[in-house]
């Protein structure tokens, strides 16, 4: 099955778009406009919408379109007031053209978030809940939520393909590199993604192995991070909850 593409939208986000063998799916589409522009191009038709949690930049585009294509659209109870089919109780789903969905909660940005596993495709659609060599502020949950939704995540296979919603990458691998500073497969990640954009290439997705290894808040038992955040937080190491805890107020602050 074909990779899926990336739309680009407003400053630095993403719109994936899945091409599958009846129709396309789209997720998050925060801008109709982009979407329907590629759609034409492609000679294409919308066969559904997957949203993950419910910022403007995820959801905006999602009415106009489902009301265009007489689409349905798929998403987490804090998306209410733009699907219209809430998520199933046992958390499959399966798409035409493309096969079962595994819904994981990964609330934690939002409250409801959700990311989508395709297991057969090893893919992942997770929104804001992790970046490559970040990971989302904490909007609504606590950093005990955070824990739990990144263990969702680092729970599937290494090889699994994960596909954010922004653009963000440099600057995150610029804050890993305070936090870690002797990693040295954020050192050369930093070269890869400053050619890769200087190329106007984005540099998503990512795999889930490669992110085991650059970004910093799947990675609380290095001793390194450790140090550093607690000589950051002037404190010492009390657990791998209060590391994760101060990490993420050490990037907001930075």
């Amino acid at each position: 099955m074909q990779s899926p593409i990336a739309i680009p939208c407003f400053k630095d986000n993403y719109i994936w778009m899945l091409v599958g063998t009846q129709g396309c799916w789209v997720v998050d589409p925060g801008d109709a406009v982009p979407v329907l522009a590629w759609l034409e191009q492609q000679q294409h038709r919308l066969a559904g919408i997957l949203l993950t949690h419910h910022h403007a930049d995820h959801v905006g585009g999602a009415t106009a379109l489902a009301r265009h294509f007489d689409c349905p659209v798929w998403g987490p109870d804090e998306c209410a007031n733009w699907r219209t089919h809430a998520l199933p109780a046992q958390g499959v789903l399966t798409l035409a053209g493309l096969g079962e969905v595994h819904v994981l909660p990964v609330s934690a940005h939002t409250l409801g978030h959700v990311a989508y596993h395709f297991p057969q495709q090893a893919w992942l659609f997770c929104g804001d809940a992790l970046f490559s060599a970040g990971c989302g502020r904490l909007f609504e949950g606590q950093a005990a939520d955070l824990q739990q939704a990144l263990g969702h995540i680092n729970d599937l296979p290494a090889d699994t393909q994960l596909f954010p919603a922004h653009e963000y990458t440099l600057s995150n691998l610029q804050f890993a590199q305070q936090a870690e500073p002797g990693n040295l497969h954020v050192t050369h990640a930093i070269s890869e993604v400053r050619e890769w954009r200087t190329a106007d290439r984005a540099s998503l997705p990512t795999t889930l192995r490669r992110e085991r290894l650059i970004n910093p808040f799947l990675r609380m038992q290095s001793a390194e991070l450790r140090a550093s955040v607690s000589a950051w937080a002037q404190q010492p190491f009390q657990s791998e909850l209060e590391t994760l805890r101060l990490l993420r107020l050490w990037k907001d602050r930075s």
